[in-house]
């Protein structure tokens, strides 16, 4: 495989001996212009380091008069917005900032083109991105065998299909989900992993972390409060003054009671209550650090799963047409901690699919599989508060029950490759 950058730093001959930290996209691009190019990691290049695979990285210009087949890769940078160019004032589109002699190459058929979108799973529909995507192509005379589309989305493939079908359009690129934070160096992140199986530590019910106050996280949060859920956890969430982002109204919070969850006025009312409860009382919430601004998606502490029984993953979508799963799922997993996930329908069924073993029967897991927000949202309250009525002696032993799962995972988090070589396949 032979992979074309821009901005060659280092090189041994026509090889770089390093991957460049400017990306590519970037030709052209106007002052002022914030880049939405560069990946998060791992990036494409950082995997195939990670497993052995036989590549080269050449310039652009190296690339082309090869003669060979390669890849140019746009990996992206924050939400769809950015990287499709849909920001009034900004000029840059999807492809606004490749050379034109590498869009030729497409055209000749020896380049493909792509799109890297892995550290989000963004809902294609609600940001437009089939469209904008084909339209660029469209627009730049690219053929569409030579583009793809990889993506964060685990059901981006699916709902592809959808669209092409509600838009008739049968010539089509390549869609692929994927999840390559499965693959990142947790333990970078995190040096120490404390797995006592006998613990005495545990003294909280669960962990629950909230930096980014996403509106289905206000309104989770003040669920569990309405159900006097929060006391003896590890929970954390902002006060509005510290939030890095801005706070939902209370207006927003109960028309997504209404609209979004459907819930019925007894419970809305009751969700409500425990919102006004936190704000007028309890927030923030605080539990490893006392400052908001930091994204500690590179960090993690032991002793946060040392003294906790499981943990409560209220992943960054919950409600759009998507399966993502995050680092705040990984983190769990390689902390030997069972969990319940606020996320989107399927997700625990996507784990399964990767090889990961899941906790029924001793957690019911039926909330899974409803597509109803409000209905799922309220059966993961219920099994919190089933498993919160148990004493701390009786979690200890329910905990046991789970080690052969537990060890399973964090096992088959660390060494598993599958996924990475079935994407390799299909690009």
């Amino acid at each position: 495989m032979i992979i074309a950058f821009d901005f060659p730093k280092n090189t041994i001959g026509d090889e770089f001996d390093h991957w460049p930290e400017e990306f590519n996209g970037l030709i052209n691009i106007q002052d002022g212009i914030e880049p939405y190019y560069g990946s998060a990691p791992p990036s494409f290049v950082d995997l195939l380091h990670k497993f052995g695979k036989d590549f080269k990285i050449l310039s652009s210009d190296k690339a082309i008069t090869s003669i060979k087949p390669f890849y140019y890769f746009l990996e992206t940078q924050g939400p769809p917005e950015g990287w499709l160019g849909m920001i009034d004032g900004h000029e840059n589109t999807l492809l606004s900032g490749v050379s034109e002699k590498i869009l030729e190459s497409v055209r000749e058929g020896q380049c493909t083109i792509v799109l890297w979108s892995c550290n989000e799973g963004y809902d294609p529909f609600q940001y437009e991105i089939f469209d904008r995507i084909y339209e660029e192509l469209e627009s730049k005379y690219l053929p569409f065998d030579n583009f793809i589309f990889v993506s964060g989305n685990l059901i981006i493939d699916v709902l592809h299909q959808a669209w092409a079908k509600v838009n008739n359009q049968n010539y089509l690129i390549k869609c692929l989900p994927f999840n390559n934070e499965i693959y990142d160096d947790y333990g970078k992140i995190q040096d120490n992993v404390i797995y006592d199986k006998d613990s005495k530590e545990r003294d909280k019910y669960f962990l629950l972390l909230n930096r980014a106050p996403r509106i289905h996280r206000m309104a989770f949060i003040s669920w569990l409060n309405s159900e006097n859920l929060l006391e003896n956890t590890l929970t954390s969430y902002p006060s509005e003054k510290l939030a890095p982002y801005n706070f939902s109204k209370k207006s927003d919070l109960s028309v997504y009671f209404s609209r979004m969850l459907c819930l019925d006025r007894k419970t809305k009312s009751k969700c409500l209550s425990g919102w006004k409860d936190l704000e007028e009382n309890k927030l923030p919430l605080i539990v490893d650090v006392d400052e908001w601004g930091t994204n500690h998606y590179s960090t993690s502490a032991d002793w946060l799963y040392s003294k906790t029984f499981f943990s409560v993953v209220t992943e960054s979508i919950y409600d759009d047409l998507s399966v993502f799963l995050d680092e705040k799922i990984w983190k769990p997993i390689y902390n030997y901690h069972p969990f319940l996930m606020i996320g989107c329908p399927n997700s625990l069924v996507k784990l399964r699919e990767f090889g990961f073993k899941t906790f029924s029967p001793w957690i019911d897991e039926s909330y899974d599989l409803e597509l109803n927000h409000g209905k799922r949202m309220g059966m993961v309250v219920n099994e919190i508060k089933k498993l919160c009525s148990m004493s701390i002696d009786e979690l200890r032993g329910w905990y046991q029950n789970l080690i052969p799962i537990l060890e399973h995972n964090k096992s088959f988090l660390e060494s598993d490759s599958s996924e990475f070589d079935k994407l390799l396949k299909r690009i």
